[in-house]
């Protein structure tokens, strides 16, 4: 009897103390209860190749991309991003994008919707596309920290440095005016090199970031006549030179012109393979680290081989149409690798070029880097 007594008084203290327990849990306002644990927002964020600020007219230019990826079992939706000084801690932003100008800079990998730019699934990726741009009278500082605002959170990380190289001061490529930077840096969404990001032994790169299409443009047409002969063309045949002193890594020739067209019509005469795309072309080694590369040059004209030494303006050859070339152009660029397309593209400077307008050629630009669809006139390139 004394046993069940003793069970029974246990039973009526353990029911009170949870009806106890219970009332206390509902007398607690609900502003001091504590919130349910949860993670930080699980965004990786980071940037695979840091940037290096360039000059063009009164500012300067960041390039580069920042990669996104979703971690958590939530959809993420895009609504701001920052770019902050992380040197000065709890300071302001000193460049912002909205949902709108976010919209054309990121693309979900996988998917090409517009619509979808700003939402992120639960497993998937995106990439940020970024072009920064700041007076030359402030500058950058000299590491920025990225601030990523959702519709739920927001998060600081993907620390960067903006002088990621050196910048090297380079002769022109070309000579003379009418000169188009055709799909030059920038950040159009229409830019097929700034979006030319592709996996190459196992690593994500863009050698094209800071690439030019030279071609020569009058009345903003690049030919008269007949659109399928190269020699209607402004730019075919123009002398391409050396920018600076340097050994040539690689000269391939041999490979033929293409007919051109553009789309549908584009029927390279030679078949395309990895080693075929950039038709006969260059690479010089211009220390540092630094490659330039020449492409779809004309086949027969290579005034250089493999291994010989180079002085700043001396003839290479001709523009062609070979390769992967859908209208006679140069395409230049600048990389840390002299393989073809294993480079991270990089930004240069060239001594000395006028912009053209409508008025004409009335603007001196001394060490700075053209931008895409900028006409340039380099006057004779190899008398300076």
């Amino acid at each position: 009897m004394k046993s069940k007594g003793l069970r029974l008084s246990y039973l009526i203290l353990l029911c009170c103390f949870v009806f106890l327990s219970r009332s206390t849990a509902q007398d607690v306002p609900a502003k001091n209860r504590s919130k349910p644990f949860s993670f930080p927002l699980q965004l990786e964020m980071r940037v695979p190749f840091g940037p290096t600020a360039f000059p063009n007219g009164s500012n300067f230019y960041l390039i580069y991309e920042l990669y996104l990826t979703n971690f958590g079992t939530s959809p993420i939706h895009l609504q701001r991003m920052e770019l902050l000084n992380e040197d000065r801690s709890g300071n302001a932003p000193f460049l912002s994008f909205d949902s709108l100008e976010l919209k054309s800079m990121v693309k979900i990998l996988g998917n090409n919707n517009l619509k979808d730019a700003l939402n992120i699934e639960a497993g998937h990726s995106a990439v940020v596309y970024i072009e920064a741009k700041t007076s030359n009278k402030t500058g950058f500082p000299n590491n920025i920290i990225h601030r990523i605002i959702t519709s739920a959170d927001s998060l600081d990380g993907a620390a960067i440095n903006t002088h990621t190289t050196k910048i090297q001061t380079l002769k022109p490529p070309v000579s003379g005016s009418d000169w188009i930077a055709a799909d030059g840096p920038g950040n159009s969404i229409d830019n097929h090199h700034r979006r030319g990001n592709i996996i190459l032994g196992g690593h994500i790169v863009n050698s094209r970031r800071f690439a030019i299409d030279w071609k020569k443009v009058r009345d903003s047409v690049s030919f008269s006549g007949d659109a399928a002969n190269v020699h209607s063309y402004f730019c075919y045949g123009e002398k391409i030179f050396a920018v600076a002193d340097g050994i040539i890594t690689s000269a391939t020739d041999g490979l033929p012109d293409n007919i051109p067209g553009h789309g549908k019509a584009f029927h390279p005469t030679v078949p395309l393979t990895f080693e075929k795309l950039p038709g006969n072309n260059i690479v010089i080694d211009l220390g540092d680290g630094h490659y330039a590369h020449y492409m779809h040059m004309q086949q027969g004209s290579l005034h250089v081989k493999k291994g010989d030494r180079v002085r700043k303006g001396q003839l290479l050859g001709n523009i062609g149409n070979s390769g992967d070339a859908r209208e006679p152009h140069l395409h230049f660029e600048v990389t840390t690798s002299a393989k073809l397309l294993y480079g991270e593209g990089i930004p240069y400077i060239i001594d000395h070029y006028r912009l053209g307008y409508q008025n004409g050629f009335d603007e001196v630009h001394l060490n700075e880097l053209p931008k895409e669809k900028q006409i340039v006139d380099f006057g004779n390139a190899r008398e300076r």
